[in-house]
């Protein structure tokens, strides 16, 4: 509830608009905005002031509001306290509302326990699950985390992701299962492979998650996550037949699973054991130089891919920056295998313009090289030498030297070298830009299919999957340096993944062309302020008028704009 309140500062009276709500049985001031002198406030409510007709005290309220209605069904809370109940002197949010509290924060704009408060004290939390924001102290989760071993988080995530099982169809699933090396100072691994763990890295810093998802809706149904890296080959099989043994433990009846394969893990024992087993797939992803013919294939035999990214493309005007796709067969690891090469003209644009950066950047360091030996300023350097130097530029780069050409001659009795490109090696380069191929053992997959298997490679360029989310804007960065609070952690980051994914499954199901990303940046615009109304002589928050795109994401949502509030429309 808003209203004014008066404070008296030596014999002069000041206004201010106060906002209190009950939380925890208890009233409590949530908000408190300055106005000024009863002259200011006079004409601030008469509506001669701009920022009147604004409204006071703006907060963010449509993705807060969206998430917790997504939570209603799960209730993560509910799920944790019932596992580990508060002790009877708590005071404050419990252990499982801080882990909702949490997962919240990542899902929308993810920040550090320590700022956590700060956050939340710019949305409108307080009319949507109040809460005493000092509580949300880096601190108090510390002293709650605490209390969660190793035995009683994996309860937590089998009961969660069971219970998320609830927006599945009651049938056989069909999962997917992506191995991926993290870094929680850096960058998600290139490859879906776990490789060598870096220099100077240490446990929990890097961490390998094992995520499985149900193929048709991208929804997670268990993850997996180790501090050691799984290693190739035979060693692999135990590791996928526990994660079998877990999911069905669920009580998930499953129809097959498809391991997504990467550099390191598509060893020739691995994928025997593979195809030796019915309900065990495949699919790898590589970059053209795996089957170099295929870079060769003209774009007369490639064809617009069937899927939601092209789709909105095509909405938005774009239809030129389509991925394109070639389907074809090739004998891989000893069998016929399905193979299909995709090409993104947005990726090429990127890839192109940096190739080019590169090589000029080498042109660049020779003319300099060229200008001091004929001045003798390089007596002593010989052509391999240049050579040594030309391999060692490449290497930094990430070039091929069979890209450039040196040779060496005298001009006016003085040494001189010349960079030439090698065109051919050049343009069989550039055929290659913004390409992927995709190879599977699901022989019946159509294109669409494999590419939604498999979508984090199939848009090389902006890393997207189908739902507009990526692993790596969830899970990083990771705030945490203890084992302990790592796990923890990680646990509020696939909550998040997963109640993201869940809004993207709504909007799919209304027809809506937008990722949730893209949704969930409309409905943190749109926000809640206090205004005041004449007719009732009072202060009042409501939501400030929406746009017609966020009405538009609300509907999808099944809710509704009513004087001010959000009603459901069911």
């Amino acid at each position: 509830m808003a209203h004014l309140y008066k404070k008296v500062k030596k014999g002069r009276e000041y206004f201010y608009i106060r906002e209190t709500q009950r939380v925890y049985g208890k009233p409590t001031t949530i908000n408190q905005v300055y106005l000024g002198t009863a002259d200011k406030v006079q004409a601030l409510l008469a509506g001669q002031d701009e920022k009147a007709q604004q409204g006071f005290s703006s907060k963010e309220f449509g993705s807060v509001f969206i998430l917790n209605e997504i939570d209603q069904t799960v209730d993560l809370a509910g799920l944790v306290d019932e596992l580990l109940p508060p002790k009877k002197r708590t005071r404050g949010p419990s252990l499982g509302e801080l882990f909702f509290y949490a997962a919240l924060n990542r899902a929308i704009d993810p920040t550090s326990k320590r700022k956590l408060a700060a956050w939340y004290e710019t949305t409108d939390i307080q009319r949507i699950r109040p809460v005493r924001l000092e509580s949300l102290s880096s601190q108090n989760f510390w002293n709650h985390w605490d209390r969660v071993d190793t035995t009683d988080l994996e309860e937590i995530i089998t009961r969660f992701f069971q219970r998320v099982q609830a927006y599945l169809p009651a049938r056989k699933k069909h999962l997917l299962l992506e191995i991926t090396s993290y870094s929680s100072t850096s960058s998600a691994a290139a490859d879906t492979a776990p490789g060598a763990r870096s220099k100077g890295a240490k446990a929990p810093h890097q961490f390998w998650l094992a995520l499985i998802t149900e193929r048709s809706s991208s929804i997670p149904v268990y993850y997996q996550i180790f501090t050691r890296a799984p290693q190739e080959g035979q060693s692999l099989q135990p590791l996928l037949s526990d994660l079998q043994a877990k999911v069905a433990a669920m009580g998930i009846e499953t129809g097959d699973l498809t391991v997504i394969l990467g550099k390191g893990m598509d060893s020739p024992a691995l994928i025997d054991s593979i195809d030796s087993q019915e309900n065990l797939h495949f699919i790898a992803a590589y970059s053209t130089d795996f089957l170099p013919y295929l870079a060769a294939v003209s774009f007369q035999d490639f064809r617009p891919l069937p899927c939601k990214h092209n789709s909105r493309l095509i909405a938005d005007g774009a239809a030129a920056d389509q991925i394109l796709y070639y389907e074809t067969q090739a004998s891989v690891w000893g069998r016929s295998r399905k193979v299909m090469a995709l090409f993104d003209p947005r990726a090429f644009e990127s890839q192109y313009q940096e190739f080019q950066d590169k090589i000029q950047r080498v042109r660049q360091e020779f003319v300099i090289l060229q200008r001091k030996w004929r001045q003798g300023e390089l007596p002593e350097d010989t052509p391999e030498s240049f050579q040594a130097h030309l391999l060692h530029i490449c290497q930094i780069l990430q070039l091929s030297p069979d890209l450039f050409e040196l040779s060496f001659g005298a001009e006016g009795g003085r040494p001189t070298l010349f960079l030439e490109l090698r065109g051919p090696k050049v343009e069989e380069k550039v055929h290659r830009l913004g390409k992927v191929i995709l190879i599977t053992d699901q022989e019946d997959w159509t294109a669409q299919e494999m590419a939604e298997a498999n979508i984090d490679r199939c848009i090389v360029s902006e890393q997207l999957r189908e739902s507009g989310i990526t692993l790596k804007e969830v899970l990083l960065p990771q705030y945490h340096w203890t084992n302990s609070k790592l796990l923890v952690n990680i646990f509020v980051c696939m909550v998040a993944l997963t109640y993201l994914i869940l809004l993207c499954r709504r909007l799919a199901l209304a027809g809506l062309l937008i990722t949730p990303r893209e949704a969930l940046e409309e409905l943190r615009a749109l926000h809640t302020a206090v205004f005041w109304q004449p007719d009732q002589e009072k202060l009042k928050r409501k939501l400030v008028s929406p746009t017609d795109l966020q009405l538009a994401v609300l509907r999808a949502l099944d809710f509704q704009v009513e004087d001010g509030r959000l009603i459901p429309t069911k």
